[in-house]
């Protein structure tokens, strides 16, 4: 399985514990390739929530400023992994 970190700085907090089902409580998204139907991007999770501060997207350029965002912050995170993944062995 693939390492994961943790973003940010958390110290210790006495917080309750939650219990997913296995399969029925996890959610997946995925961006399919509508030629080659193969999976680009396969995001899934427990508890996945994607909130959006509706109060700041009211029109079609709040909307497109926003996925413009995302898309910026999804190319950095693939960056990263494909800069990672063609690092010379040590």
């Amino acid at each position: 399985m693939s390492e994961q970190k943790q973003e940010g700085t958390y110290s210790h907090v006495d917080e309750p514990v939650v219990q997913f089902k296995v399969n029925s409580d996890r959610i997946i998204r995925e961006v399919i390739n509508a030629d080659t139907k193969q999976v680009l991007v396969h995001i899934s999770g427990y508890d996945l929530q994607i909130n959006f501060n509706m109060q700041y997207l009211k029109s079609i350029e709040d909307v497109e400023a926003a996925c413009s965002g995302i898309s910026q912050l999804f190319r950095d995170i693939i960056m990263e992994k494909l800069l990672e993944g063609n690092k010379p062995a040590e």
